[in-house]
């Protein structure tokens, strides 16, 4: 019995030597990359957009807060987009938090009447793409 004993705590051991061996392997190379940061806003925070270049384009770029800019990819043409002289933002989960393109659902108003546009993928944009942005399309 004590044989049994000896060779599960020795076998225990073991494991655990070998899995902190392994999860430092994959935290120390040059490959380890720090994870990746949310950027997260609120939807009071937005204070104004632009589509792209055309609603085909499928992208949406927000103005928040006094100088973020959130680039936001929809599953497909946001229909009513072009003629919209202003959009809405529709969370999900009960909060207003938006940090990731599951979070969301832009809305534009036609007359026929709303559309809502699922948003994919949320991105927020660097200083240097901020100003390539061209300000012609600012709403």
């Amino acid at each position: 019995m004590k044989t049994l004993i000896t060779a599960c705590l020795i076998a225990g051991l073991a494991l655990t030597a070998g899995a902190s061996a392994l999860a430092s392997d994959e935290t120390s190379g040059p490959a380890a990359k720090p994870p990746a940061k949310r950027a997260c806003f609120f939807s009071h925070q937005i204070n104004g957009w632009r589509e792209g270049r055309s609603s085909r384009d499928n992208v949406v770029y927000l103005d928040v807060g006094a100088r973020d800019v959130y680039r936001l990819d929809t599953f497909g043409p946001c229909d009513g987009l072009d003629e919209a002289i202003s959009i809405g933002v529709e969370t999900r989960g009960g909060g207003t938090a938006i940090c990731d393109g599951l979070d969301v659902t832009l809305i534009t108003q036609s007359g026929v009447g709303p559309y809502r546009c699922p948003v994919s993928k949320i991105t927020r944009l660097t200083p240097e793409e901020i100003k390539a942005l061209s300000a012609s399309r600012r709403r």
